[in-house]
């Protein structure tokens, strides 16, 4: 009886047929970075939901009737290995892969109501896109997004297909469409910094790209691109307000290097000070806390035990930097030809002339390799008093990403040991002990993957060491957790920091010649490090990554200071 009257109003439901915003087509041609923002989103879903309301409210009815509230449990941690029975048959996926979202999670009631509204938005959004393929909101971002993070054309055509996706031809001519805006953007970006204190950052890197073919034939083949890719960091200008702009010259520069030629390196410049030892202990001891909550206790007074979080130093600010993408570059091969090739794409994508482009201190960041290539590159030119030959503006500084994959390579190869030889004892033992498999833990690809294993080994060696400070059974634990009172928190954690984390700890047992305990007591040294700096970045604070190099900065660069 009402099942006619409901589909002629669904019938009459529909956006305008018309160009966003009066409708809800979105041209591929015309689409800008605008579109991707969440508000974006959310305002194409409320002009969906406001000429699709019998729809929207019908289907959040059935969904959610009288406003019910139904509980949610915890999802469990992508992490946990209570359902992975193979072990290590995942090792290879990024622990770190579950903190990446596209919106932020909710949980509890307000989650389900969230979760509810995204599942009856897109079942409209699917319906609308289904009558008549100009309301395509949803469809081209998700094409889009699909796209860029690699989906097969068999799963795109299939999204599709059931109205959840645009073509792969239209993502692909929304990419071009998004590429001619940033190729515009960036140029009108170049063009300004001459009139700012310091050029924007070109951070680069090498990339190899490989496009794999099952069955070849003539002229279907594997092939490997081999380029560079990099973005422009433009600078805050909170920083730059607090700059000396004299020191931002290309002359004070090069002053700069000239100081450094007799410089005078002291031992004491690598040594840290009383405040640096202080707050180390307190990174050691919060390291302790931070495994004992999480694995075997619970204090029962936190406001008067021992933190797990280190106090803060130096935190930069939490806002997004401003990035803009520089168009992939194609390089010869790796050598002084290939980086010339680089530096000719980034001046063309730039807008500049190569005369614009050498007047003004230029910074970028690169790996070791990208470095010496251009070290070579310049070295060719010289002697030359041509800015655009001798290339004297240009100041290259290792990339972090690279400075750090080779600081904890060197540290995690020195502890790995042989795993094949059974009575070897290095932190291979303890990552079989682990579940993972040993000669896969140092990756060049997976810098996030051997960063976590590293942190694995050092938190079960603390684990362990509390285990013995509280005289718990190393069989019952995670069965029952403790409730420790506060001043027996901080005397554990006291004790096993004045038992292995220390510089007397590492020295008595070398006295002793117990070999098995010095090298486990070095290992904890060492990872500590490795962990804080995981940490400190995570928390954004430079102040603590810094001193975890065993570099004293301030005396350093004091002496190349141009002033």
């Amino acid at each position: 009886m009402y099942g006619p009257q409901a589909i002629k109003i669904l019938q009459s439901e529909e956006p305008p047929r018309a160009n966003y915003p009066v409708g809800g087509f979105h041209s591929s041609a015309s689409v800008n970075q605008d579109f991707f923002t969440l508000e974006e989103k959310e305002a194409h879903s409320t002009q969906l939901v406001k000429h699709m309301p019998f729809l929207y409210k019908t289907l959040m009815g059935i969904l959610n009737p009288n406003n019910m509230v139904f509980p949610v449990e915890p999802e469990e941690s992508p992490s946990s290995d209570n359902n992975n029975p193979e072990g290590a048959a995942r090792e290879d996926i990024p622990e770190d892969i579950a903190s990446l979202a596209y919106e932020d999670s909710h949980q509890g009631p307000e989650g389900h109501h969230r979760r509810l509204e995204t599942v009856v938005k897109t079942i409209c959004a699917m319906v609308a896109f289904s009558r008549n393929r100009r309301n395509n909101g949803l469809q081209l971002h998700n094409a889009v997004r699909f796209f860029s993070c690699g989906i097969s054309k068999r799963v795109q055509e299939y999204m599709n297909y059931i109205g959840l996706s645009s073509s792969r031809r239209t993502a692909v001519s929304a990419l071009k469409t998004l590429a001619k805006e940033q190729s515009k953007k960036l140029k009108s970006i170049m063009a300004k910094s001459s009139n700012l204190l310091i050029r924007p950052t070109i951070c680069i890197d090498n990339i190899d790209m490989e496009e794999r073919v099952h069955q070849i034939s003539i002229g279907h083949w594997t092939h490997t691109f081999r380029g560079t890719w990099g973005y422009v960091h433009l600078p805050d200008q909170k920083l730059l307000a607090t700059l000396d702009p004299s020191e931002l010259t290309i002359s004070a520069y090069h002053q700069s290097l000239e100081q450094v030629k007799s410089m005078e390196l002291n031992p004491t410049m690598f040594l840290p000070t009383l405040p640096e030892q202080e707050h180390n202990k307190k990174v050691w001891k919060s390291q302790i806390a931070k495994v004992l909550k999480e694995q075997i206790a619970e204090s029962t007074d936190e406001d008067f035990s021992i933190p797990t979080s280190p106090p803060e130093i130096e935190v930069i600010s939490h806002a997004a930097p401003d990035l803009h993408m520089l168009k992939l570059m194609e390089a010869s091969d790796n050598s002084d030809e290939g980086i010339g090739q680089v530096f000719e794409s980034i001046i063309q994508q730039t807008g500049l002339t190569g005369d614009q482009f050498f007047a003004q201190l230029q910074h970028m960041d690169g790996d070791l390799a990208t470095i010496q290539n251009f070290n070579c590159l310049r070295n060719q030119r010289a002697p030359s008093s041509v800015p655009k030959y001798c290339m004297n503006n240009i100041v290259f500084q290792l990339g972090a990403s690279h400075t750090l994959w080779n600081i904890l390579s060197a540290i995690f190869s020195h502890h790995i040991g042989d795993p094949s030889n059974m009575l070897d004892c290095g932190a291979w033992q303890h990552l079989e002990a682990l579940g993972f498999a040993a000669h896969k833990a140092i990756q060049k690809k997976d810098f996030t993957l051997m960063v976590n294993q590293m942190e694995r080994i050092f938190e079960a060696l603390l684990c362990y060491c509390l285990m013995v400070k509280l005289d718990l059974n190393l069989g019952k634990l995670g069965e029952e957790r403790l409730k420790l009172p506060a001043n027996r928190w901080n005397s554990t954690v006291d004790e096993v920091y004045d038992s292995y984390c220390t510089s007397r700890a590492r020295r008595d047992a070398v006295e002793a010649k117990n070999t098995k305990l010095s090298n486990t007591l070095l290992l904890l040294h060492d990872f500590s490090t490795v962990v804080e700096a995981k940490q400190s970045m995570k928390a954004g604070d430079v102040g603590r990554l810094i001193p975890t190099s065993g570099l004293h900065p301030t005396s350093v660069y004091e002496e190349v200071s141009p002033t």
